[in-house]
């Protein structure tokens, strides 16, 4: 007959099985446990009892890693060409002259020292580019007002809840979602971070920031947002599979080319990753999209090896399935231009 095992000594084993397998139920994983280790004589009680040990063990974690402060407001109060605070002036400005044009597009706030600032004459147009990026950003992504419609339809479901909870996180994501579904990226990125600053722990908020920052062209600090979001939510659920997708996508762009990346962030790590991904969520565009990026090895943002003539038809088919879903006419054609690609390349026996 086997002796009982230790709590200890039964918690690391079910630690080993969720890092090898995290997305076993809790019979499979009891049935492995069983199998794989009898001499434990784990019951049903105790192997609960350890998982409930792990997840505050998570929780823990995550919260001793959160932000010690609120997050701001603004993206920032420096001058984008000097990096300057308006406290850093001789003229005791309190704050620096905000830039029209973000205020028109309603982007999250942007300041400037001045038109000529003095330690970077060309800032104000680099930032005039910037602009003419996310114009034709928001002309490729064009859908006939979809987005916008499900956004109302969001923000119009969680008022409701809202206003049955009471809560007043709750209350925040409601009006941050109706300013999305007005493209008012500005307000919509500081009512989310009122949210994070309120509960640092819960993934929604940082998920909705890092959709506003990425709408408004800032990817670096969507990138940081959605792997925070990422990180809050549990391994191998829908939300975590999306908010995985997203930050990939910010991850891939130029402007996070010099950006410090996850661990995961290599070509066997992608696959691996964007295929637990799509199987967490094998109906959303964003998920099949990062798959078939990751299958085709077509970005420049990593490493990619040579990708066989199997792995390539995979890869079309990812594509055409991401085309099927779009809304938005010119990502629908790029993404069937990409699949007739792979399809292509695999026919002349996949890349060397």
């Amino acid at each position: 007959m086997c002796e009982p095992c230790t709590p200890d000594a039964l918690l690391e084993a079910v630690r080993g099985l969720r890092v090898a397998e995290p997305d076993l139920g809790f019979k499979p994983l009891l049935a492995k446990l069983r199998e794989q280790q009898p001499g434990l004589g784990a019951a049903t009680k105790e192997v609960r009892a350890a998982l409930a040990a792990l997840k505050a063990e998570s929780e823990a974690a995550r919260a001793a890693a959160a932000p010690p402060s609120p997050l701001p407001v603004a993206l920032s109060l420096a001058c984008i060409g000097c990096a300057r605070l308006p406290s850093d002036m001789d003229d005791d400005r309190e704050k620096h002259p905000i830039c029209d044009k973000c205020l028109e597009l309603k982007l999250p706030t942007t300041y400037l020292c001045g038109r000529n600032c003095p330690a970077n004459p060309g800032a104000w147009e680099l930032h005039g580019v910037f602009h003419k990026k996310v114009r034709q950003r928001w002309k490729a992504m064009e859908d006939g007002g979809a987005v916008q419609q499900r956004d109302r339809e969001t923000a119009e479901g969680l008022s409701r809840y809202a206003a049955q909870t009471g809560d007043e996180y709750d209350e925040l994501l409601a009006e941050g979602v109706r300013y999305a579904a007005k493209d008012d990226w500005r307000k919509a990125g500081k009512v989310f971070r009122e949210a994070i600053a309120l509960r640092p722990d819960e993934p929604t908020a940082y998920a909705n920031l890092g959709a506003a920052l990425g709408n408004s062209g800032h990817n670096v600090e969507a990138a940081q947002r959605f792997l925070e979001a990422k990180e809050r939510l549990l391994v191998g659920s829908e939300g975590w599979a999306k908010a995985t997708a997203k930050a990939f996508a910010m991850l891939e762009r130029e402007e996070c080319s010099k950006m410090a990346k996850p661990e995961w962030w290599n070509d066997e790590g992608l696959k691996a990753l964007s295929a637990r991904v799509v199987r967490a969520a094998p109906n959303d565009e964003v998920t099949i999209q990062m798959r078939a990026i990751v299958l085709s090895g077509l970005s420049s943002a990593w490493e990619a090896g040579p990708r066989s003539a199997a792995v390539l038809k995979e890869a079309a088919a990812h594509y055409e399935r991401a085309a099927a879903l779009c809304r938005a006419p010119a990502v629908r054609a790029h993404n069937a231009r990409l699949a007739d690609w792979c399809r292509s390349a695999a026919e002349q026996g996949g890349q060397s």
